[in-house]
């Protein structure tokens, strides 16, 4: 009789059907190959090498711990190796111990090995499967320290494997099972899915697969008669990633629109020294470990309000196709003592297992804030930021041993963030984010105004002449205000003309100043704690 468990995930009816000779476990799930020969071990070798155990006085391990994040087939694994095996399953659960009577739970679980004992007996491997074993012994946090340490130990739980978040080939191989059936079109790439799926686990996958199979049959059904052929297009997949997103970033980060280098005007220097900071180290990891080179490990952005900081952090991780997970001072600040520091923890955590990873934070000045010194103030607000700030230190050196993971941060007061944070190590990068100068502003216009119908004397490039000191928000802004200008003249309007735009300007003032930008260009980029108020 064997014992294998895991913590998370949902309970099942544990049948078992009747499969071809010869049939393998890989055929019904897709990665995890160490998990599948761990638990292979601990179901088959038993009966497979009982003689030789025997003459050397071999005990064999009699439980397997599974834990992982939900999602990641830990279920499955399991359900696989028993079919694969024609073993007896028993499936014990939450549900079946947690009884409204006194004694009941017990007594199932005593039934349920008397049931598991009586087939190995007879000779046939005996598989004793509890679901959620966080929930039963005793309290439920979906983490493996979460279980009581009577458990973990030799002659109980033997082994402990990790069901990790699948690697890109892992990902190609389970969506090449969920897609055997599907009709897919000629020109569709599973690899390049794959690739784009990063943190998504084996359960995200299969709703992906199903999604995409839904967004093609409706497309077919708006069709002609002649033309009903069902086909899962390339833009099917695209439509689906879109709805169906990683589990892994769920209740840690909100959702966030897709941006690209090409939906941000200007920033030239910018965009490429954070594609090198971010893109490469992700992309072109290979070549970092040849060299030896440590990767970045976080950048700051700083400069004037509403010059596109945020978006060109979501821009860097769309780009690398990495994970995003994005918080800001007003999620971490809580009236609960400990809640923003453990957010902060899981957050990093989650970020090691859905690697690559950009970890964002969003107005870093309120995370990070300056510590005061000896005798200083310690009021609520302070000792919550010192907290932050200590567990944000902490974790940020513990991603020497992690890879792929990168934090990004952006803020308007970098002389508010404490100077711990600003050395190499930590925030290696510092990058300030300038105003568009002409061209910029004139690329920002286009990008803009490219749903817009526009009229031929609409000139963007003087309008970009005209628009000194306004930041990206501003032209936004501007351009917005034009169509609401042409819309007051005549509801009924077809175009946009010049002389909305020109009454658009004479109503609007830039957000920027001419000493506030002095002021910010003019702080050493190197040690951003010098710039004065």
């Amino acid at each position: 009789m064997r014992t294998a468990s895991k913590g998370g995930g949902g309970a099942g009816d544990g049948s078992v059907s009747a499969l071809p000779e010869g049939w393998r476990a890989e055929e019904a799930v897709a990665g995890n190959r160490k998990t599948l020969e761990a638990l292979r071990e601990l179901v088959t070798y038993p009966f497979l090498y009982g003689r030789e155990s025997r003459l050397l006085g071999l005990k064999w391990p009699r439980g397997l711990l599974l834990y992982g994040p939900p999602g990641t087939g830990k279920t499955s694994l399991v359900r696989a190796i028993v079919r694969e095996c024609d073993a007896h399953l028993t499936m014990i659960s939450t549900y079946s111990v947690h009884k409204a009577h006194v004694g009941e739970g017990e007594k199932f679980l005593r039934e349920a090995f008397s049931e598991a004992y009586s087939q190995a007996s007879r000779g046939k491997p005996a598989v004793i499967f509890i679901d959620e074993l966080d929930a039963i012994c005793p309290r439920r946090d979906n983490r493996v320290d979460a279980i009581d340490p009577a458990l973990r130990r030799p002659g109980r739980f033997d082994s402990e494997v990790e069901v990790t978040v699948p690697t890109v080939e892992e990902r190609l191989q389970i969506l090449k099972l969920y897609a055997k059936n599907l009709p897919l079109d000629e020109n569709v790439n599973l690899q390049i899915v794959a690739a784009s799926c990063n943190g998504y686990v084996g359960a995200d996958l299969e709703a992906l697969c199903r999604e995409a199979a839904k967004l093609a049959y409706h497309r077919m059904s708006n069709l002609s008669e002649g033309e009903k052929v069902l086909k899962l297009l390339t833009e099917d997949w695209e439509s689906a990633r879109s709805l169906v997103g990683p589990s892994m970033t769920r209740g840690i980060t909100k959702e966030i629109s897709i941006v690209s280098w090409h939906d941000i005007g200007g920033l030239k220097d910018v965009k490429k020294e954070l594609q090198k900071a971010v893109e490469w180290p992700i992309n072109h990891a290979a070549a970092y470990a040849r060299l030896g080179i440590p990767p970045i490990r976080g950048v700051l952005l700083h400069g004037p309000p509403g010059c596109s900081k945020t978006t060109l952090a979501k821009a860097a991780a769309h780009a690398a196709q990495a994970s995003f997970f994005s918080l800001s001072g007003a999620e971490l600040y809580s009236k609960y003592v400990g809640e923003g520091e453990a957010l902060l923890r899981r957050t990093f955590q989650k970020a090691r297992l859905a690697s690559p990873s950009i970890i964002f934070f969003d107005e870093a000045d309120a995370i990070a804030p300056k510590r005061t010194g000896p005798g200083g103030n310690s009021s609520g607000n302070v000792t919550v930021g010192e907290r932050l700030l200590s567990t944000l230190l902490t974790e940020m050196d513990g991603l020497e041993l992690a890879t792929g993971i990168i934090v990004l941060a952006a803020t308007n007061r970098p002389n508010a963030i404490d100077a711990a944070l600003l050395r190499p190590g930590r925030f290696d990068k510092v990058l300030y984010v300038p105003p568009p100068d002409v061209e910029g502003r004139y690329d920002v216009l286009r990008i803009h105004t490219r749903k817009m119908k526009l009229g031929d004397d609409v000139d963007l490039w003087k309008i970009a002449e005209c628009t000194e000191l306004f930041t990206g928000a501003d032209l936004e802004g501007l351009c917005r205000e034009a169509g609401m200008a042409a819309l007051r003249e005549d509801l009924s309007a077809s175009l946009i003309r010049n002389t909305h735009f020109q009454a658009a300007r004479s109503s609007l003032s830039p957000s920027l100043t001419k000493a506030v930008v002095d002021e910010y260009s003019n702080a050493a980029i190197n040690d951003p704690s010098t710039m004065k108020h």
